[in-house]
């Protein structure tokens, strides 16, 4: 589901995958600078459009807004709990071609952290948010609407 928490896990499953979440989302959103002003410049600095152009990405520009945006963007996302599973699956890519395409599965040195972050986003992706999150929130709210209204019915 898109937008799915299931509330049947304990309370310290929960605050668990909250944490993993908060802590992944954080990390993605700072750890590489992407996206915030560095030099004067707002979006993928001119090192991280060309080290996309010699992995032989068509418009390497666009591919690295594509992957800035999904760092910084699903990083948002992720700590907040919200569309967490879109934003944990587009993390798993981009992590996944940092990791085993730039870095070419170096996944003990230089790759270390992209295969880290690889990891995270897929057990966040297949984990779900947890009930704490917004996804959780919504869901029950949505939930609770289709119940009212099949009442009325």
């Amino acid at each position: 589901m898109l937008v799915s928490a299931s509330g049947t896990c304990p309370w310290f499953v929960n605050l668990g995958l909250a944490i993993i979440r908060v802590v992944t989302g954080l990390a993605l959103c700072i750890a590489f600078e992407k996206v915030l002003p560095r030099v004067g410049v707002w979006g993928p600095q001119q090192w991280f459009v060309e080290d996309v152009a010699k992995m032989g990405f068509p418009a390497p520009g666009f591919f690295a807004w594509c992957a800035a945006l999904s760092e910084f963007v699903g990083g948002i996302l992720l700590v907040l709990g919200l569309l967490t599973r879109p934003a944990a699956f587009f993390n798993a890519i981009t992590t996944f071609v940092a990791a085993f395409v730039f870095h070419k599965g170096d996944v003990t040195g230089s790759g270390l952290l992209a295969t880290i972050f690889f990891a995270l986003s897929v057990t966040i992706l297949f984990a779900g948010p947890g009930s704490l999150s917004l996804d959780a929130l919504l869901s029950r709210f949505l939930r609770n609407r289709a119940h009212r209204e099949a009442a009325t019915t």
